[in-house]
């Protein structure tokens, strides 16, 4: 993208009309009375009269934003890919970047895709931290960043028709990719063409007519996108649809492949990081051993957009949409996705995202996704040979750390709402009837009529979210509704009780997942949970079943390390490669204390560099003596030393 921006000096009335438009009055060019706006139609206006202010056409304007965030501003939090407010303009922290990928140790500080938000805020010369909050003026600086990408493109002058945006639009993706852009314009195209009608989370209502019979000028030879596929051979051969690799999904499925980014975060520096993946030959050099759960707290389009730019060092495997569960792959499955949040995991999982936001649950987590990702799961467990249960299909907030400096900082998604009975039984799996195990027992609340308090915060301040099914039991310090909810120390490290907060994972027991039973009294199941006693309503046994099966250990001595990572020793290391170091997790297994546990496996660690530098110990799969057991620990699967337990009889 073009760099020599201009700013925009048209009229102070603009800015005005911004304003009042955030004061919930109608825009005033003169000293006339005006009517008030209806509150709930403060959001459409705003698009309106900055699709006037910056001569971009009303109904493209609202087709973008739809397709960015769905015209959703989420209190003015940043998105996972660095977005704010409705147009989705980006600011990113290149450090913390870093910070949570060590290989884009190279990572280009001014990208301009990280940096939109900063760019469109020069544009109408309004503060940038103002257009992350202020959801009009957001608006302003996405139309005027619109405006800008086609005056750019057509040497000063904008579109005579609404067809020739596309490239324009094309570049305001957010993806370095073409094929990216270009499924972005098309699909905002497509949207254009149907019209849309929604409610957004805060009750805005937003609206805009179809528009039929648009010639689309598909042409990006101008824009930077084809600069940037000119300048990376290797990004060009992946957009070849005779090379590229073809979607690996049931053929009932409307499935597509656009290619996530492999390339260098620098092109002139290939050795300087990479993102958003390893290639691999899975299963051959390494076992794929489970699938993992993701949302994307982003929009299906700017995930995919996300997922196609080195620099934002994260990708999955594929990308299911809400609307339609249509899936888009974009990572093959034999290939390791950084996906999970932790490299172990990484190395042995595929990752499924769904469109969607954790706190919104129902809205986003539609039947059909549901149904399109269970044929998706059932499709790849057969061909990888993956058990259909809740030890290997699990979601992203059951992956722990790897390190002490990153518990507490795990994923909380897809969250509280995302129905697992339901989902499971797609996949072909049901949740087991039964009541009042003694031994172990799966968590399994009636969905539809489990409804805890779920509270979600910013800058301090919490409110409760719409009251809805959910997945999970809280728990607590004793069998008493008022007794307080279980903390954990990494979740509130100054020791303050648990919460109701979404991110609070601390004391949830999600459906599913199985624990040993500690102790029954009433109405109150006792579980061990983190090295404590977790007490969680359970009368009649109706929110648990049986495990009766389930294999149990126990630690052979008091206070047991636990591990997020199966590292081998040292010294199966081979030469060349820097061994990894294992760290204890700042949780321990007490004396006497049950869990549930998966078979052992030996400690593993697999080295992967980038492909275009010549490095001889690329795609080497290390394994090491030690075995290591995973156990389900607290909300999370982490690792013990089978050396460190005995088997419960």
């Amino acid at each position: 993208m073009r760099t020599n921006r201009r700013r925009w000096t048209r009229p102070v009335v603009a800015t005005a009309i911004a304003t009042g438009l955030l004061a919930g009055v109608a825009p005033a060019a003169s000293a006339e009375p005006r009517t008030p706006l209806a509150p709930h139609t403060v959001e459409q206006r705003a698009f309106e009269s900055a699709a006037d202010e910056f001569d971009v056409p009303t109904q493209l304007l609202m087709a973008v934003s739809f397709q960015l965030t769905r015209w959703e501003d989420h209190g003015g939090e940043q998105s996972t890919a660095g977005g704010y407010g409705p147009m989705h303009l980006t600011d990113v922290d290149p450090e913390q970047l870093r910070a949570d990928n060590p290989k884009l140790i190279g990572l280009a500080v001014d990208n301009p895709r990280l940096h939109t938000l900063v760019e469109a805020a020069e544009l109408i010369d309004v503060p940038a931290e103002q257009v992350k909050r202020d959801m009009a003026q957001n608006i302003r600086a996405g139309a005027a960043l619109l405006a800008d990408n086609a005056r750019e493109l057509g040497d000063g002058n904008l579109p005579e028709t609404i067809g020739g945006w596309y490239p324009a639009v094309a570049e305001l993706s957010g993806s370095p990719r073409a094929s990216g852009a270009r499924s972005f314009a098309d699909d905002v195209y497509d949207v254009l063409g149907q019209g849309r009608k929604r409610t957004t989370s805060t009750g805005q209502e937003l609206a805009f007519p179809k528009v039929t019979d648009v010639t689309m000028d598909r042409d990006l030879t101008g824009t930077g996108l084809a600069q940037a596929r000119t300048a990376n051979r290797q990004a060009a051969r992946n957009e070849d649809e005779d090379t590229k690799p073809k979607a690996e999904c049931p053929s009932e499925l409307d499935c597509r492949y656009i290619p996530a980014a492999y390339a260098p975060t620098d092109p002139e520096n290939p050795a300087g990081g990479y993102g958003n993946y390893d290639t691999a030959d899975r299963p051959n050099d390494a076992r794929i051993d489970s699938i993992v759960i993701h949302d994307t707290e982003l929009s299906y389009q700017a995930t995919i957009s996300a997922f196609q730019n080195p620099a934002s060092g994260s990708a999955a495997h594929y990308v299911v949409r809400s609307s339609d569960g249509q899936i888009t792959q974009m990572i093959p499955t034999k290939d390791m996705a950084w996906q999970a949040g932790s490299w172990d995991r990484n190395i042995t999982s595929i990752g499924i995202e769904h469109e969607g936001w954790a706190a919104e649950g129902g809205t986003w987590y539609t039947e059909k996704m549901y149904r399109s990702s269970a044929k998706l799961v059932r499709h790849l467990a057969d061909k990888y040979d993956i058990p259909l249960d809740r030890e290997h299909i699990i979601g992203h907030d059951e992956v722990s750390a790897e390190t002490p400096a990153k518990a507490g900082l795990e994923h909380y998604d897809p969250g509280p709402y995302w129905d697992w009975d339901r989902y499971m039984e797609l996949i072909g799996a049901p949740a087991e009837e039964g009541t009042g195990g003694n031994r172990a027992v799966t968590i399994s609340p009636d969905f539809d009529t489990n409804r805890p308090e779920v509270t979600t915060c910013t800058d301090g301040k919490c409110e409760l979210l719409p009251e809805q099914g959910a997945n999970f039991l809280p728990l607590r310090t004793e069998p008493r509704a008022d007794a307080p909810l279980l903390t954990s120390e990494v979740v509130h490290p100054d020791g303050a009780p648990g919460s109701t907060w979404i991110g609070d994972w601390g004391n949830k027991a999600t459906h599913g997942r199985q624990y040993a039973v500690a102790e029954r009294s009433g109405d109150w199941l006792a579980i061990w949970f983190d090295g404590k006693k977790a007490w969680l309503r359970d009368p009649g046994g109706k929110n648990t079943t049986p495990a009766e099966d389930a294999e149990l250990v126990q630690p052979k001595r008091d206070g047991i390390p636990v591990y997020g990572r199966a590292l081998p020793e040292p010294g199966a290391y081979p030469e060349g490669i820097e061994p990894q170091t294992l760290e204890a997790l700042p949780y321990e297994l007490p004396a006497g204390q049950r869990y549930v546990a998966q078979p052992a496996i030996e400690s593993f660690d697999y080295y992967a560099s980038y492909d275009g530098v010549d490095d001889p110990n690329n795609h080497t799969l290390i394994n090491g003596d030690q075995e290591f057991v995973p156990i389900s620990y607290n909300h999370r699967w982490v690792y013990v030393k089978k050396s460190d337990i005995e088997s419960v009889s």
